[in-house]
C-alpha cells in the first residue's frame, strides 16, 4: 500500500510510538519520513501515545507535497495496560459499576477484575489520543481540500467478557473484534458511493482496498467488492479458530 501510494505520487509518512523490528524494516522503511518517537523495544515502554502529535501536526504543515498519506502507528492498549496511560489517570480503580459485578457473578479472577480497569483507563487515554488525531486532520487545509481519516486497529483483546483472562486472545472472539472508523469530507473522491448501510461488518485485512478509495488510486489488483466504502461491497466472513456469534455488533 505504502508503494502504490508513493507511485501514486503521494509523500508518505510513518510515525510510531511503537518500536516493533520486523513492522519497521517490512512497512516503515517504505515511507518517506519516518519519526519513530519510542525507541524501547518490546511491550515495557512508558512512551504515552501522545508524544506523536507533534509529529502529526509537522507533517500536517508540511508544504512540500500536495499529497500526503500519513500512518501513524500508535501501542494502543498493548499490555501492560498501566503504562498505557498517564499517571493518576485511572478513574475506575476504586468503583464496582455493573460490569465488574457481571464479571464477579460469572466467576472472573480478582487479577482479571484489576487489568479490566487499567485496560478501560487505557483505552479512555487512547481515546483523547485518537480524537486528537482526528481534530488535527479536520483542522489542516483549506477548508475545500480534500481529505480523508481512517482508524482501525489490527486486534482485539480479551479481559474477562469471554473467558478468564486478559491480553492477547487469539482462542476467544474477543480478540479478533476491532473497531473502524472512517472520515473524510464531502469533496473526497467517490464521495457520491455511499455505503450500503451506515455500519456493517468490516474486516481489516481487506482494508487496503477501502484505503485505495480514500486515496483515490486505482490499479490493477483491485478488487471493489472488498472495498466497505464502494457501492459493490459484498461481505465476506472470514475463517477464524473461533465462533464468532454475530459480524453485526
Amino acid at each position: 500500500l505504502l508503494a502504490l501510494a508513493r507511485a501514486a505520487g503521494y509523500k508518505v509518512w510513518w510515525i510510531s510510538n511503537h518500536d516493533d523490528l520486523a513492522i519497521e524494516q517490512q512497512h516503515a522503511r517504505y515511507a518517506d519520513v519516518v519519526d519513530m518517537v519510542n525507541r524501547t523495544p518490546g511491550r515495557a515502554s512508558a512512551s504515552l501515545d501522545g508524544e506523536i502529535l507533534d509529529c502529526m501536526q509537522e507533517a500536517l504543515d508540511d508544504t512540500s507535497a500536495e499529497r500526503k498519506l500519513i500512518v501513524v502507528h500508535l501501542m494502543g492498549a498493548h499490555p501492560h495496560y498501566s503504562l498505557r496511560f498517564p499517571p493518576d489517570a485511572n478513574p475506575f480503580d476504586d468503583s464496582v459499576d455493573a460490569v465488574e459485578t457481571g464479571l464477579m457473578k460469572n466467576g472472573r479472577s480478582a487479577w482479571v477484575r484489576h487489568y479490566r480497569h487499567e485496560y478501560d483507563a487505557a483505552l479512555l487515554y487512547h481515546d483523547f489520543v485518537v480524537s486528537e488525531l482526528l481534530q488535527q486532520t479536520r483542522s489542516a487545509g483549506p477548508p475545500q481540500e480534500p481529505r480523508a481519516w481512517m482508524y482501525l486497529s489490527d486486534h482485539g483483546q480479551e479481559v474477562g467478557h469471554g473467558s478468564d483472562r486478559a491480553g492477547h486472545s487469539p482462542a476467544t472472539a474477543s480478540g479478533y473484534r476491532i473497531p473502524t472508523v472512517i472520515w473524510r469530507r464531502p469533496q473526497t473522491p467517490f464521495a457520491d458511493h455511499a455505503p450500503q448501510q451506515p455500519q456493517q461488518p468490516f474486516r481489516a485485512d481487506w482494508a487496503g482496498w477501502t484505503l485505495m478509495n480514500l486515496l483515490d488510486i486505482r490499479w490493477n489488483g483491485q478488487r471493489p467488492e472488498r472495498d466497505v466504502l464502494g457501492a459493490t461491497y459484498r461481505w465476506e466472513a472470514p475463517t477464524l479458530p473461533v465462533a464468532v456469534e454475530s459480524f453485526e455488533r
